[in-house]
């Protein structure tokens, strides 16, 4: 018997072993480092370390400065991956000053490590909205100087802008960009995404999300999978290398597990709200920003990207405008989730889309 468990026990080391190490390295095969001129560094009122990337325009300045947020569990790299077009490197060469910034948990900014951490692991969505949104603006608008500024989020990046405005309709902002961001999650709910949801109690009991060393298992026939990873990106938009590197740089091994069931919890129950609270969108309407939203027609991460009440409502104080990039809409491709910003034709189709916004919206 005790023969038994023993093999058992070490069976099970040896497997956790082997995804520890395989996320590692695949990391370390993959790595390559970002093309900011600088970075800095800056401190939120409950004292995490925040990094924000400064892309210096090229050529003559234009317009007001571009804040590029991440999305859930990413980094910098969605932003600015290696090989693959790059939304930051893109505005740097059309004159915008860009400030691609990286939350807390991830990239350069505090994160938790997997052993003798010193940082804890237990943010959620809403000290991203109380503590880090703040800081960014506050932190990019003092080293400009500038009234205002843009920004521009992927999937949770995009959320995030969205509640702050709801909760701040007279904030610094100028105009904001969604991508890939969803309103709300009544339709999210795919047989993977059931799945995880039924056994979410195991992660109470764990210090992390294990999902990200999962992923890192697939890299080898990711760009083969009909529905890779709960399908973040639609592979016939994607080159094969380019949706390696996506999973393996542009999301976080380490980060909270608290956040991972706060979204679990909105997917289980359809709204983009605090527990017990109203929804965080519900004061949009108010917002005195202009807003693009941009959906990918095939995104099965964000499947719900554009809400007539909550994106065009009629009495809406500033501008709003909704697109879905698919080919019914007049691109060359349906996108996904993830290839709306590393795509073949990201920086064709949807990365001029989203300069002609931030031209309109500048100061006059």
């Amino acid at each position: 018997m005790l023969a038994f468990l023993l093999t058992i026990f070490f069976s099970v080391v040896l497997v956790i072993g082997f995804v520890v190490l395989s996320g590692y390295f695949w990391h370390w095969y993959y790595y390559a480092p970002t093309c900011q001129d600088e970075t800095y560094y800056f401190t939120t009122k409950d004292g995490w370390r925040l990094a924000a990337h400064h892309y210096r325009p090229s050529g003559e300045p234009s317009g007001l400065p571009v804040i590029l947020c991440h999305g859930l569990s990413s980094n910098r790299y969605a932003f600015d991956l290696p090989g693959a077009p790059s939304l930051a490197r893109f505005l740097k060469s059309k004159g915008r000053d860009v400030w691609s910034v990286e939350l807390r948990g991830s990239g350069m900014s505090d994160r938790s490590r997997l052993l003798f951490s010193d940082v804890p692991y237990n943010w959620e969505f809403e000290e991203h909205l109380l503590e880090d949104a703040p800081a960014v603006i506050d932190f990019v608008l003092s080293r400009t100087g500038a009234s205002k500024a843009h920004w521009v989020g992927h999937s949770m990046g995009g959320m995030l802008i969205l509640a702050h405005l709801s909760r701040n309709p007279h904030a610094a902002i100028s105009s904001a960009v969604t991508v890939g961001s969803p309103v709300n999650f009544l339709n999210m709910r795919t047989r993977q995404i059931g799945f995880l949801l039924k056994i979410t109690p195991l992660f109470d009991w764990l210090p992390i999300s294990p999902l990200p060393f999962f992923g890192r298992l697939m890299i080898p026939v990711v760009h083969r999978m009909p529905k890779p990873l709960l399908g973040i990106f639609n592979l016939p938009n994607i080159a094969p290398d380019i949706a390696r590197k996506t999973v393996v740089l542009c999301a976080e091994l380490i980060t909270s597990n608290r956040i991972w069931l706060t979204f679990g919890r909105y997917i289980d129950t359809g709204a983009f709200a605090p527990e017990n609270s109203r929804p965080y969108l519900d004061g949009l309407a108010e917002a005195n920003a202009s807003i693009l939203f941009i959906g990918g027609s095939k995104d099965a991460m964000a499947p719900d990207c554009v809400d007539p009440d909550i994106c065009t409502p009629e009495n809406a104080a500033g501008p709003r405008k909704t697109l879905i990039a698919g080919t019914e809409s007049g691109f060359m491709c349906d996108y996904g989730h993830m290839d709306l910003l590393v795509g073949n034709a990201s920086e064709t189709e949807i990365f001029p889309t989203i300069l002609a916004w931030l031209l309109e919206n500048d100061p006059q």
